[in-house]
């Protein structure tokens, strides 16, 4: 059983310009101990994604469609006969059984108050017979565990008191306080620089053995997802274009997004150097965007078929599925 399985899941966001299709229909699943990768660009879904999953939305968001179950358990909002009765669920659920490190430590923390207050918030918003004297020696023992020198004095700090690195270091403790079955790690390394971005992936893949969780990285760095992640969700439009195993998709990529991207950086593996080719255009607006191809206007192979509809995914293995025009036989002679 997958510990998140999430099935046709599809979340707006109403303005008064119209309805923003931010997530649409989209289909994924992370196993107990596996690490999942989700990239895109900037405005793919991404993030939106998971934030519906944590119930995280907007006031003006709504889920529309979908299933959300978390160790099997269904916690759709779309499940519950009322707002108050979902609240409560998700309340018990986040930073216990779910959590989430969020990508910019600089504005994450409160400023006014003490590392140790916002450390053993969620130990005791969960484990209501501790003390506080007790939830301060957890606090300590996930400083130490997450690399933070001298966390007895440390403790009593105000997060200005810290690095980047170290603030970062912070919210990944927070996020493990519960010791949660699932993280979501939301671009944990974009305001780091490159030496601490390598700590930082090296010290979420060890503390996720040692506490026998599931990790979803979400990012647009494919250098992030090929040290780490072991299956990656290409993300474009609100939609999963494809999906396979790492090796899958860096060696044997089939959507024109998936080329696209990889052609954004380079391979040290490569004897040769070559030209990096960004992808032309931008994204997609998901105000009120049809159901088609989302990337027909930037694709270089683009047909007339593209803009009718989307075709059914193509499943070239049973890890490793992709959903384009090109992969039908009719479509390639004109269609």
């Amino acid at each position: 059983m997958a510990m998140l399985e999430v099935k046709n899941l599809s979340t707006e966001f109403y303005t008064e310009n119209g309805a923003v299709r931010a997530v649409r229909d989209v289909t994924l699943h992370v196993e107990k101990g596996e690490v999942l990768g989700i990239v895109g660009e900037s405005g793919s879904g991404k993030s939106q994604t998971m934030f519906t999953v944590m119930g995280l939305l907007a006031g003006n968001g709504k889920v529309t469609t979908g299933s959300i179950k978390l160790n099997g358990e269904e916690i759709s909002p779309l499940n519950f006969a009322s707002e108050k009765e979902y609240t409560q669920k998700m309340d018990s659920i986040r930073g216990n059984d779910m959590a989430m490190i969020f990508q910019d430590p600089m504005t994450f923390l409160n400023p006014v108050l003490k590392i140790k207050t916002q450390l053993i918030e969620p130990i005791m918003n969960h484990n209501p017979n501790i003390s506080k004297s007790e939830a301060v020696e957890r606090g300590i023992e996930l400083m130490r565990k997450v690399g933070i020198p001298s966390p007895e004095t440390r403790i009593d700090q105000y997060p200005f008191q810290f690095s980047g690195g170290m603030r970062q270091r912070i919210i990944i403790a927070i996020a493990l306080a519960c010791n949660p079955k699932v993280i979501i790690a939301d671009e944990p390394t974009t305001a780091l620089d490159v030496t601490i971005q390598a700590q930082v992936l090296e010290l979420i893949a060890s503390l996720k053995d040692e506490i026998d969780s599931s990790i979803i990285m979400i990012t647009h760095d494919l250098g992030v997802v090929a040290s780490i992640c072991d299956r990656i969700a290409i993300m474009y439009g609100g939609k999963i274009v494809e999906e396979g195993t790492t090796d899958e998709i860096f060696y044997n990529p089939q959507h024109p997004y998936t080329k696209g991207l990889l052609s954004c950086v380079s391979n040290p593996e490569e004897k040769e150097r070559k030209e990096l080719k960004p992808i032309p255009g931008s994204p997609p607006d998901l105000l009120n965007i049809e159901n088609n191809c989302p990337f027909k206007d930037r694709c270089e192979n683009a047909m007339k078929v593209c803009a009718m509809g989307l075709p059914e995914a193509v499943e070239l293995t049973s890890t490793h599925k992709y959903t384009c025009w090109l992969s039908h036989p009719y479509a390639k002679k004109g269609a």
